[in-house]
């Protein structure tokens, strides 16, 4: 039983380990395109002219702002459902911390009984055969 414990904890924790960092690379990944996008919202506030002055005549059209900050919203929502599934991952990750620490208690009341039995039932026997000798 032990044998089996110790195989379904570390295939737990091979698992979580790989989802949890797979979880993580898509965080980064989401990061480094939502810094990307405020980059290039950035250069091209500054390439049109609306780089934080109050003069307004050279601000870009409706349509490319609205455009980029599309892509600013797509990247923070994405970044948003990657940050939810990490806290998804840690959750089942602790779950199963859990499930193994119960099945770890489990195998050792268990080991523990059969030891008791094992135990009562040498002495019984140690007892018949003094008995008989004696």
């Amino acid at each position: 039983m032990t044998d089996r414990s110790l195989q379904v904890r570390q295939r737990c924790a091979a698992e979580s380990s790989r989802a949890a960092a797979k979880h993580r690379r898509e965080v980064d990944r989401l990061r480094s395109e939502l810094d990307r996008c405020r980059t290039e919202l950035r250069d091209e506030l500054e390439k049109r002219g609306g780089g934080g002055g109050g003069g307004g005549g050279g601000c870009m059209d409706a349509g490319e702002r609205a455009r980029l900050l599309q892509k600013v919203a797509d990247a923070v929502a994405g970044k948003r459902r990657a940050e939810e599934a990490l806290r998804s991952a840690d959750d089942a990750d602790r779950q199963k911390a859990a499930d193994i620490r119960r099945l770890r208690e489990d195998c050792c009341a268990e080991v523990a009984r059969v030891s008791k039995e094992a135990n009562q039932e040498v002495r019984r026997l140690v007892r018949i055969v003094i008995s008989i000798f004696l």
